[in-house]
């Protein structure tokens, strides 16, 4: 298969897919390896697509233009992570990203886009899998969310029900 040829495939799989799609996985199924998979990505992003590398994988930006945003600011242990995120996704929200500002390295962030409690225990899985740390270990606890939703209260319920726990910081 020539490159253009599995450029064009990896494309429509990222069209069609919900979920992200692993170097790996594209690199199986291609036969050729993830370098391989990581170039294509890098020509495809410069041909316009809107490609997001997370943690689990590739994924297509998708239009949240009609989503209201909102960056909130909160602190919490490693231990309750699965708890914030399932309070926001809980009453409608969507982690787009998160970030940290670390005194030395500057903002360092992922793209999350999670939406939904599979989401959470695939992210809780990668990071248990790889024995990566989560950034807020970097900061103590303080990190920094994207979000997104429908509705402008559904972002002050998000906001309210973080505060009770006591992870919200400022919005």
């Amino acid at each position: 298969m020539k490159s253009e040829e599995r450029r064009q495939k990896i494309k429509e799989m990222l069209e069609n897919s919900t979920q992200p799609l692993s170097g790996k996985t594209l690199a199986d199924t291609f036969g050729v390896t993830r370098q391989v998979i990581v170039k294509d990505m890098g020509i495809i992003k410069a041909e316009g697509m809107k490609i997001i590398p997370t943690a689990r994988g590739y994924l297509l930006e998708k239009n949240t233009d009609n989503l209201k945003k909102r960056e909130i600011q909160v602190c919490h242990s490693k231990e309750e992570i699965e708890k914030e995120l399932q309070i926001i996704v809980d009453l409608g929200g969507n982690i787009l990203q998160t970030h940290v500002n670390h005194p030395i390295y500057g903002t360092v962030g992922e793209s999350l886009n999670i939406k939904s409690r599979k989401d959470i225990m695939d992210f809780l899985h990668k990071t248990e899998e790889t024995g990566c740390m989560p950034l807020l270990e970097l900061t103590k606890g303080v990190h920094t969310h994207l979000i997104a939703a429908e509705e402008e209260t559904t972002l002050d319920e998000i906001c309210t029900a973080l505060k009770k726990t006591g992870f919200l910081l400022s919005q």
